[in-house]
């Protein structure tokens, strides 16, 4: 980040803490924030940061020369919107975001009163990223946007962020470790992260990809956000089509059509997504059995649930256990 002569004197004590490597807490009278600074090498950086503000803030920077592609996991509860030499853009609560920022770029971000924000945010290096990329026909214009050092987003709505990407930042976050062997791990699990995310991206780039404009009214998009926010809030039941067309009085196929434009999947498999999320945190932090968690989720059966987490997570509830108690 850069610095202009206007900032304030709080604003530039915000400035000076992100670009150190020393302190990981601050608070003055505009903002609460804390950096955990989990990894670092000459390819990656790791931060999770959270933050909130006191006020309705907007914190105006000039960036500095960049040499990281930011792989951004946002885990806020509300969206948050920045400007970036005057182009608009929305990160959505629980998705990823890949993009780059080049040197010298005007970046303007709001921040609400009173809101937790959180994000892992994982940084790297351009030539790293680079070189992987060059194998993925689809996304060259990505590249190029970064060779000729403009501001880019891989895909302009996001990721959606799966039970199998929580469940690894987990790990990176848990990691004790040193030395090489977390070199090694640390290496792993991001190029996991990323398998990941160009795994969806494969599966839903005639979506992602897409340059067809939203026809949605804005009563439909705020029904659309409550329903996505009853559904996130409510993991221990499973919700009809029809259950939240007449509870939240939108038409079925606008809740169908209008869910996936706006949030890039299908309200089953976001649904299917959030119970999985509950289930992993029951599964690490609880004494519950498969069978109680099964029920606890939604599920009819434990062999349903079985079936159902094995296909989102990608291995067994017993092991996914195992594996977390090692």
């Amino acid at each position: 980040m850069g610095a202009v002569e206007n900032y304030s004197t709080l604003e530039k004590e915000i400035f000076n803490f992100l670009s150190q490597d020393k302190e990981n807490y601050l608070k003055n009278e505009l903002c609460e924030f804390h950096i955990d600074k989990i990894f670092s090498n000459s390819d990656f950086i790791i931060h999770e940061y959270k933050y909130l503000f006191s006020k309705d803030h907007t914190l105006k920077f000039v960036t500095t020369t960049s040499k990281y592609i930011e792989v951004a996991f946002i885990f806020n509860d509300q969206t948050i919107e920045d400007k970036i030499n005057d182009k608009k853009n929305t990160y959505l609560p629980n998705h990823n975001y890949i993009y780059y920022t080049p040197n010298g770029v005007d970046v303007e971000i709001y921040y609400k009163k009173d809101v937790t924000y959180r994000n892992l945010d994982i940084y790297v290096a351009t030539d790293y990223f680079n070189e992987f990329l060059q194998k993925t026909n689809y996304i060259k214009s990505f590249v190029t946007s970064i060779t000729k050092e403009k501001f880019t987003r891989l895909i302009e709505d996001g990721i959606p962020i799966s039970p199998q990407m929580l469940h690894t930042i987990s790990e990176i976050r848990e990691c004790n470790l040193t030395g090489i062997p977390k070199e090694y791990f640390m290496k792993s699990r991001i190029m996991y992260l990323l398998q990941l995310i160009f795994e969806w991206i494969e599966e839903n780039k005639s979506f992602s990809f897409s340059n067809n404009s939203s026809q949605l009214k804005n009563t439909d998009i705020n029904t659309l956000h409550d329903i996505h926010n009853f559904i996130e809030h409510n993991p221990k039941t499973y919700y009809t089509i029809e259950q939240l067309s007449d509870q939240f009085a939108i038409n079925e196929f606008k809740l169908k059509k209008g869910f996936k434009e706006l949030f890039g999947m299908g309200i089953f498999q976001f649904s299917t997504q959030i119970h999985m999320k509950y289930a992993l945190h029951l599964l690490k932090y609880s004494d519950l059995s498969i069978k109680e968690i099964a029920y606890k989720t939604g599920y009819s059966s434990p062999s349903a649930f079985s079936v159902a987490f094995k296909k989102e997570c990608g291995t067994s509830p017993n092991k996914m256990r195992n594996h977390s108690t090692e």
